[in-house]
């Protein structure tokens, strides 16, 4: 029985104990604990419902991989069709922060963008590259657009919630160039600033420096000076934030942060 099986079967020997302990204790007249029982009842349901749908399945998936040492195969990336490639990279160069970039047309409509290509490249200037495909029918993704037309975005970053992750999922539906984003997701501004998402952990305010082809690529790829920081802590993240993360292809997931270790060698 694998892991995810033990933890089912186990929820539902606590139910089934549950529902033995409140029968019998209704038969003797025993009514003081019954709320307690009843509410255990249905918090261990409610896992088990979690369990089951899939959704803690990386919870599971704990087993430590191998290395080079033990099995070494050699894949050819030419030989691989998108997907192939997509799953492969994706999977390996991860986990990636999930930003949300928030951008404007020349009408003022606003445009959210979910991105897991944001990079820092630089400290001095202060520099990210990301990149930015286009849709399956060819047109460039709005946020590129928004970038031609005014120079400027906020990134967002989220708190690791299953709250963010919905509305990551979202902000990526396909809508028409007259539709916003903002109208379908959870997400309410800060102040007077339209761009600014008040649910974010931290906000990246940038601008465009240039936007270069990708050779082979039918993406861009762009350059973005850092301009301001939205922050809800004055004091400088050492150890990272913990938020939502892109983890393999479709995953959605915190960022790491069992154990860890300081590395100063970089600045001998």
């Amino acid at each position: 029985m694998d892991k995810k099986a033990i933890v089912a079967d186990f929820l539902s020997r606590c139910i089934t104990y549950s529902d033995k302990s409140i029968t019998r204790k209704k038969a003797r007249g025993d009514s003081e604990d019954i709320a307690a029982w009843q509410s255990y009842r249905d918090f261990t349901a409610y896992s088990l419902e979690e369990v089951n749908s899939g959704k803690l399945d990386d919870w599971f998936d704990e087993d430590e991989p191998t290395n080079l040492l033990d099995n070494c195969h050699q894949i050819t990336i030419d030989d691989l069709d998108h997907p192939q490639r997509a799953t492969w990279l994706s999977g390996l160069l991860s986990p990636r922060p999930l930003v949300v970039a928030a951008s404007e047309n020349a009408e003022g409509m606003g445009n959210l963008a979910p991105l897991s290509s944001v990079m820092l490249v630089s400290n001095t200037p202060p520099l990210l590259v990301a990149s930015l495909s286009q849709s399956r029918d060819g047109r460039p993704r709005d946020t590129l657009v928004n970038l031609r037309t005014n120079g400027k975005a906020i990134l967002h970053l989220l708190p690791a919630s299953q709250k963010s992750a919905e509305n990551v999922d979202l902000s990526a539906t396909q809508l028409p160039a007259d539709k916003s984003e903002w109208d379908i997701c959870d997400f309410t501004n800060v102040g007077d600033n339209k761009m600014l998402i008040g649910q974010a952990v931290a906000a990246i305010q940038v601008s465009l420096v240039e936007e270069r082809d990708l050779p082979q690529a039918v993406a861009k790829l762009v350059i973005l000076r850092v301009e301001k920081l939205f922050v809800s802590d004055e004091e400088s993240p050492i150890n990272g934030l913990r938020v939502l993360c892109q983890h393999g292809m479709d995953r959605l997931t915190e960022s790491p942060d069992s154990w860890s270790m300081k590395v100063d060698k970089h600045y001998n």
